[in-house]
């Protein structure tokens, strides 16, 4: 892809200015493209051994540009896995749903897809691996999100223990030189992009 007007970034630039640029980004790529994108990118992660060990995972259902989950859901419920998704409660706290094969889907109040029947909540700590949208990510597994704080309230049990894996989902263009952190803000532990899996210390 190539740079275009808004494409670039200032020096040092804050999380608004690193989410402006990037959400172009996203967005500018084509539908043939994320097709093809959403594709590899599912492929990388399913050869994963901890993903080929995993039987409950949590995965986002993709909205608007974001790097589309539908192929990655269904491979995983394929082979048996639970699939888990986000579900918000309330205006601060998110935990997350079973999605069963063929489940019907509507919205929630903040127009994103959550299960019509989704019973019990679960919270983070229940999960092998957590498949996470991010609108950003450096070298160092630092993500950069919506800013709305959903998954840094719902990963804080990460502070004391390892588990879930984290994994950020995303297009290679979304990578930053640096992503800036606040204390709160939890690392991955890896990034699938369509051009493979990348772990992080």
């Amino acid at each position: 892809m190539t740079a275009h007007a808004g494409d670039t970034l200032p020096p040092s630039p804050t999380k608004r200015e690193l989410r402006l640029v990037l959400r172009r980004r996203r967005q500018a790529i084509g539908r043939a493209r994320r097709n093809h994108c959403e594709r590899r990118a599912a492929a990388h992660l399913l050869r994963w051994r901890h993903v080929r060990r995993a039987r409950r995972v949590a995965v986002y259902l993709s909205v608007h540009s974001e790097l589309a989950t539908p192929v990655l859901i269904r491979s995983l419920q394929r082979r048996g896995c639970e699939v888990w998704v986000p579900r918000t409660r309330g205006p601060r706290e998110m935990g997350f749903a079973c999605l069963r094969p063929g489940a019907r889907l509507r919205r929630d109040a903040l127009g994103l897809p959550r299960p019509a029947r989704d019973g019990a909540l679960r919270r983070a700590r229940a999960f092998d691996l957590i498949v996470l949208p991010l609108l950003g990510f450096d070298g160092d597994g630092h993500r950069l999100g919506n800013g709305a704080g959903y998954y840094d309230r719902a990963l804080a049990c990460r502070r004391k223990v390892r588990r879930p894996l984290l994994v950020g989902y995303a297009y290679a263009v979304q990578e930053a030189a640096e992503i800036p952190r606040d204390p709160w803000d939890v690392r991955l532990d890896a990034v699938v992009t369509e051009h493979g899996l990348r772990r992080f210390r």
